[in-house]
């Protein structure tokens, strides 16, 4: 039952949203077989509820600790989608690593963790330079991997730093 509700909520919130995402064979595979560090660009405020949607698999995210927990709105969110199976959020701060040693942890257990490698959103579009974490995490856990590309996000108005469209077409590639 809740997996049926999950694909429903999946197909109508993507449709919703104009979510056009293309799955890779062996994208969708890695993410089955265990551990798997996914890694988006960041165009958005709405990125992670996309991905979240989009995965085949629920996911760990890690979240800045200023969005996860002292935003009501997000916070609340976030808790939705993870009450609905759509994954889990792990809070990261910058000046703690308690968030990456539990992001270690998913990872050590075989679950797959989505991080934003950039670390804020950029209003263009364009990739801005990883912070160190996602490397980090890499090399520890001898984990692959996963990159995921969201285009289409940052032309929003209502979720974007700079965006010029109301409720543009986004497309993603997972």
């Amino acid at each position: 039952m809740r997996a049926a509700v999950r694909f429903l909520l999946r197909r109508a919130g993507l449709a919703a949203l104009r979510v056009r995402v293309a799955y890779r064979a062996a994208s969708v595979e890695r993410l089955r077989a265990g551990p798997v560090l996914v890694c988006a660009n960041h165009v958005s405020l709405i990125d992670g509820v996309i991905v979240a949607l989009a995965s085949p698999v629920p996911l760990v995210f890690g979240v800045d600790t200023d969005f996860s927990r002292r935003s009501p709105l997000a916070r609340r969110g976030m808790a939705a989608l993870a009450a609905l199976g759509f994954g889990r959020i792990v809070p990261i701060d910058a000046r703690s690593p308690f968030g990456l040693r539990t992001l270690r942890k998913a990872l050590d257990c075989g679950e797959p963790v989505m991080l934003f490698p950039e670390g804020r959103i950029r209003d263009t579009g364009r990739p801005l330079p990883e912070q160190p974490g996602v490397a980090w995490l890499a090399a520890r856990c001898r984990a692959p991997v996963l990159r995921v590309r969201i285009r289409g996000a940052e032309r929003s108005k209502l979720f974007a730093k700079a965006g010029s469209a109301w409720w543009p077409r986004i497309e993603m590639e997972f």
